[in-house]
């Protein structure tokens, strides 16, 4: 990630980072230093009215002050962390952008804020939070302006963030609306915008928690942080609902809906127990796992009334989250769905490896078949459809790489590496649709090989006009294959030995023979393929792709020639082994 960030466009300064480039040091370091600058201005006030033996004599004036300053480096700091987040987000569209002039393009205009909105959301929520906390009702003239100034940098950082955080995630839904059908690995991958919008809303919740650990707990119900916390509450269900997680994700991964529930249960009865009854947070922590999971090992302390009324919400509350969880954990360990999130992620990174692979589209009653002669024959291939069932029907064939999208769409043929493959197999049922695929791969890669399925025998004109270079009936081949299966058994059964199609260890396949070969400028006397490979050299297309059939020994092979061969798996790859030598 860390290279992607460096590769990628500089970003534009917004108000944080003009607030921070002040003290030209390491972002993290800085917003550490603004919080304790914050934190020392209010001790040198203390110092200078000579009451600084009451400032820490009272643990809850020094421990809420706190407050302001962790809340602005807290801030600060997750800027950092959505600015790489945002970046790495933008990362995923990159292979479905036509160029790199447009994906930088793309970076520029998602990091751009408008000034005058940034400022007027910093306004607002700064003077918001001083009617909430009411700094001018304190006695000193200096504590006055350090709340002023305190309450107003921190206020004024949360409305900046939460105007950047919904004008990017309005950016980028509109970005993923545009390749909404296209689905990469189904329900394998958890999509960018997705994770923006879960690593953003953990964000926001990340601060309410840190207000509930620096502000006594029964103040934290009081109206003003209830507001407060309300508008934040709303930001988080905006960009649930915008980024689609709560459709697209949670709906498949429930698991982190269960996992976030809990620790919120947890984090509240904690929280409450420690308050409350001033209990240490481990015995809070404890206290709550046993109501939760209805252990019944009993209090750990007496309860005061308040203490139990607390108890009894949260039995209430807590139990049916935990068990919710539980079941939820157990479902997704035994259901496949923790092997599949990795898979997905795994899959990515190999689709993007892969060169000279070959694209087949459609994985119907036709494209299986083509499917599983790939996988014998080992070749690098991805298969590109949009029905979930045949690609999981197709996961039963082994670890085959695929794309769930429409294959007439260009971003889905660039997801599947169409610049870099060496081939495309169209195979979709309609003629029509194979028309639209072959015209897509041909545009996005001039130099590929296409081979099409043939639904009706007059379209066969057409496929060859959009692109294709072989166009292949199913049906007329089946048909002659029947007849000839009557006529001529004996070579259908040979040949289909040959071809490998009734699972017998004989194959037909052609090597090339390269530029830099040992075999090239050897007649195939000096080749000695028959003799010491064991092959049997059915014929040989030169470069002019004219054919020669039962080649004689003296015939000389040069660059370019392909060789069609009989034989076995090992022979066969003793020959290319023999090939690649220079």
């Amino acid at each position: 990630m860390i290279n992607k960030l460096k590769s990628a466009p500089i970003l534009f300064p917004a108000l944080p980072e003009r607030l921070i480039g002040a003290f030209r040091l390491p972002w993290v370091v800085s917003s550490v230093l603004v919080g304790g600058v914050l934190y020392g201005a209010l001790i040198l006030i203390v110092v200078r009215q000579d009451r600084l033996d009451d400032f820490f004599a009272s643990g809850e004036w020094w421990y809420y002050s706190l407050l302001a300053p962790a809340m602005t480096t807290y801030l600060l700091i997750i800027r950092l962390l959505a600015r790489r987040l945002l970046i790495n987000t933008v990362e995923r569209f990159r292979p479905l952008m036509p160029s790199s002039t447009t994906y930088e393009r793309l970076v520029t205009d998602v990091q751009i804020l408008k000034p005058y909105r940034e400022w007027l959301a910093f306004g607002i929520s700064a003077i918001l939070g001083w009617l909430v906390i009411r700094p001018w009702e304190r006695e000193l003239s200096e504590v006055i302006l350090y709340n002023f100034i305190s309450t107003g940098l921190m206020f004024g950082l949360l409305g900046w963030t939460i105007y950047s955080s919904l004008a990017t995630t309005r950016f980028l839904a509109k970005l993923q609306d545009q390749v909404r059908q296209l689905n990469i690995l189904g329900a394998t991958r958890i999509p960018s915008i997705a994770r923006w919008g879960i690593a953003t809303t953990s964000f926001f919740l990340g601060g309410i928690a840190l207000v509930a650990v620096f502000i006594p707990f029964e103040d934290f119900f009081t109206p003003e942080v209830m507001i407060v916390n309300g508008i934040v509450l709303l930001v988080v269900a905006l960009i649930f609902l915008r980024t689609g997680v709560s459709t697209e994700f949670m709906a498949q991964f429930r698991i982190f809906r269960a996992i976030l529930l809990f620790a919120v249960a947890l984090l509240f009865g904690t929280l409450g127990y420690h308050r409350l009854e001033g209990w240490p947070l481990m015995d809070g922590l404890y206290m709550t796992v046993i109501t939760m999971t209805t252990i019944g090992y009993g209090e750990i302390g007496p309860l005061s009334p308040i203490g139990r009324i607390f108890t009894i919400f949260l039995a209430l509350a807590s139990v049916g989250i935990g068990g919710y969880a539980i079941s939820t954990i157990a479902a997704f360990m035994m259901e496949g769905d923790f092997q599949r999130i990795f898979e997905g992620s795994r899959m990515d990174k190999q689709i993007a490896d892969l060169k000279d692979h070959i694209i087949l589209c459609g994985i119907g009653r036709v494209g299986m078949q083509i499917a599983a002669e790939l996988y014998r024959s080992q070749a690098s291939f991805v298969v590109v459809d949009q029905n979930h069932e045949e690609l999981e029907r197709l996961r039963r064939l082994g670890d085959v790489l695929y794309v769930r999208g429409d294959a007439a769409r260009d971003e889905t043929l660039r997801v599947a590496g169409i610049e870099r493959a060496k081939g495309l197999i169209v195979a979709l049922s309609d003629d029509k649709e194979n028309s639209f695929v072959v015209l897509t791969g041909r545009s996005l890669n001039p130099n590929l090989r296409i081979v099409a399925r043939l639904v009706e025998e007059q379209n066969a004109e057409k496929l060859r006009r959009v692109g294709a270079d072989e166009v292949v009936s199913p049906n007329a081949i089946g048909g002659v294959r029947m007849a000839s299966m009557m006529v001529r058994p004996a070579v259908i059964q040979f040949f289909d030995e040959v071809l490998n199609v009734s699972g017998h260890k004989l194959g037909l396949e052609e090597v090339q023979i390269t530029a830099r070969s040992a075999l090239n400028g050897q007649t195939l006397r000096e080749a000695a393929i028959g003799r010491e490979v064991g092959l049997l050299v059915v014929a040989i297309r030169s470069h002019d792709s004219k054919y020669q059939f039962n080649p004689s020994a003296q015939t000389q092979l040069t660059a370019g020639d392909i060789l069609i061969v009989i034989g076995t798996p090992e022979q066969l790859a003793l020959l290319r082994k023999i090939n690649s030598r220079e």
